[in-house]
């Protein structure tokens, strides 16, 4: 109890002094200065720079006067704290946790229940932007705020708190008080979520730099965003894929922060962040300029657009072949690989290509079947847009198409993200990943086909994850499109019929997802498959004629 006491009355000592200082500045200095007070209303990151400093130096009196009190047991702020070096690898992961919570808060800011119930982010944001220079906005909001808070909050309140109470009890204490001292309600629920993260990095790196960079990070990108228009581009996107881009956000904060907590596997986490952001921003950078110049150049040309609007999938053919080449050579360049090696062409055995046949078929069956029922046909008009552009085509054209996409489509979502996700995340969350990635690059995380793309996901993550080859999705895709393209053409109306056609498929879907569960053990390996990573398998476990072979 004389711990906590004592943790108390120094807690409360220098928050009094902090909230003391703001209000004689704020409210008595300020106002009757003139040319002061003048300047800095029109300044405020000058304004709260000048507070922080006249804080700092007040506190760093209390602690000089209580180096007199306590002799040899005196710790200084600078000791207290913990300046300490941040090695590389942590300061990669500490500016992309940065990046990601930032990004991750303009998303959930913008979703529209979130921004009726907190409407004064945006009025936060520009209260501290009120500047002579963008340049102060940066160092008062960007730097030195962090600077002073994070010593504050993280090295001097939050050690003073561990030194009395659990953990856990300190790192939630520390968070509410943070939170606390912000100026709107929005900027204390933000604020509280950051410092529990802040709370955990410092403690784990034992380091008030690490904070104090993430901090930086974070605050520059929303203040830069505010500045540059990229929050007010964020208000143009459907809650949808705010909802959805906030997920991915999230999930990579988490994972970082997770990564950085348990001390081990930080390469790894690096590598599958940057191979998430690579292989999308390949796609991103060459689908909308080819779509741009396909859509307003190419369909254009009077003598080919007819041919073209009636064999609508060999855009498909022409882009998917110009961006394999692309993650060919970017593979190649960057992880000195082959993607055909790393994508892992090994054979398949023949009944489990029969039994994945039948399990395409029953899927294409089932999707058709379903969004013949009146109702999903109706409110669900996107899927019905969706098949027709897929399956207008001449059969040659619709076969080039089925294979090339069917091939690319595996290789981009099964061989390069699910496995840059695999090699440091389980199953469940490999696919789940993979298959919002996938809705938000093909379907902009409209969330019904964002829906459809997971439920695809998982049956071609199951596949590649249960027999250990890129044939086994592709063969499921190849057989589920093929039997989009002759339902099509069959142009079934709905009946009772469709309904029963619907419910053999669902057993037939379920059934064969069973049965490949089972074939799954028994399939047989290539010992020469990459992992994951796309490397060769450890010596150990190949046969000795062959070690020589793989280390060459």
């Amino acid at each position: 109890m004389k711990k906590i006491a004592f943790m108390l009355g120094e807690v409360l000592l220098l928050l009094g002094l902090f909230m003391a200082v703001a209000f004689v500045h704020n409210t008595v200095i300020v106002p009757d200065s003139g040319a002061y007070g003048n300047y800095l209303m029109d300044n405020l990151p000058v304004w709260i720079s000048i507070m922080f400093a006249i804080t700092a130096a007040i506190i760093l009196i209390v602690f000089q006067i209580k180096k007199r009190i306590v002799g040899e047991r005196y710790v200084s702020v600078w000791k207290m704290s913990k300046f300490a070096k941040v090695s590389r690898v942590d300061a990669a992961m500490l500016t992309l946790i940065g990046i990601f919570a930032a990004l991750l808060f303009m998303s959930v800011i913008r979703i529209s229940s979130v921004a009726d119930a907190l409407p004064d982010f945006d009025d936060y944001l520009n209260l501290f932007m009120k500047s002579d220079s963008f340049v102060m906005v940066i160092v008062g909001v960007c730097i030195i705020g962090p600077l002073f808070e994070e010593v504050l909050f993280r090295g001097v309140l939050f050690n003073l708190m561990r030194r009395a109470v659990p953990f856990g009890v300190a790192l939630l204490l520390q968070a509410i008080i943070y939170g606390y001292a912000q100026p709107n309600p929005s900027i204390q629920v933000t604020a509280f979520f950051l410092a529990l993260m802040y709370g955990i990095l410092y403690t784990k790196l034992q380091s008030v730099w690490a904070t104090i960079w993430t901090a930086f990070v974070i605050n520059t990108i929303l203040f830069c965003s505010q500045k540059f228009g990229l929050l007010e581009l964020f208000s143009t996107f459907t809650d949808s894929v705010l909802f959805l881009m906030a997920v991915l956000c999230l999930f990579v904060t988490v994972v970082l922060v997770v990564s950085v907590w348990k001390g081990h596997e930080k390469v790894g986490h690096l590598k599958m962040i940057g191979g998430l952001l690579l292989w999308p921003l390949i796609f991103v950078v060459t689908y909308f300029p080819f779509l741009n110049v396909w859509n307003n150049k190419i369909m254009s040309i009077s003598s080919i657009s007819g041919w073209l609007g009636n064999n609508n999938v060999i855009g498909f053919v022409i882009f998917d072949l110009a961006t394999f080449a692309i993650f060919f050579y970017a593979m190649k360049a960057i992880h000195k690989k082959n993607l055909i090696v790393v994508s892992n062409f090994s054979r398949i055995d023949r009944k489990v290509m029969v039994m994945i046949s039948i399990l395409g078929v029953g899927m294409g069956v089932w999707v058709q079947a379903f969004f013949k029922i009146p109702y999903f046909h109706d409110t669900f008009p996107q899927f019905e847009q969706l098949f027709e552009y897929l399956t207008t085509a001449s059969i040659p054209i619709f076969i080039l198409f089925l294979f090339i996409h069917s091939a690319y489509k595996e290789i981009f979502f099964r061989a390069l993200v699910y496995n840059v996700l695999r090699s440091v995340q389980p199953i469940s969350v490999s696919i789940l990943v993979t298959g919002i990635i996938y809705g938000g690059l093909f379907f902009l995380w409209d969330i019904p086909m964002t829906i459809y793309a997971l439920a695809g996901a998982l049956i071609f993550g199951l596949m590649f994850e249960w027999f250990k080859t890129i044939w086994a999705p592709i063969v499921n895709e190849l057989f589920l499109f093929g039997t989009y393209f002759v339902m099509r053409k069959l142009d079934m109306p709905y009946s009772s019929g469709m309904v029963w056609l619907m419910a053999i498929s669902s057993v037939l879907v379920v059934s064969m997802m069973v049965i490949l569960y089972r074939m799954r053990e028994s399939a047989p390996v290539d010992s020469s498959a990459p992992d994951r990573a796309g490397q060769a398998p450890h010596p150990i476990n190949v046969d000795p004629s062959k070690r020589k072979a793989i280390a060459k």
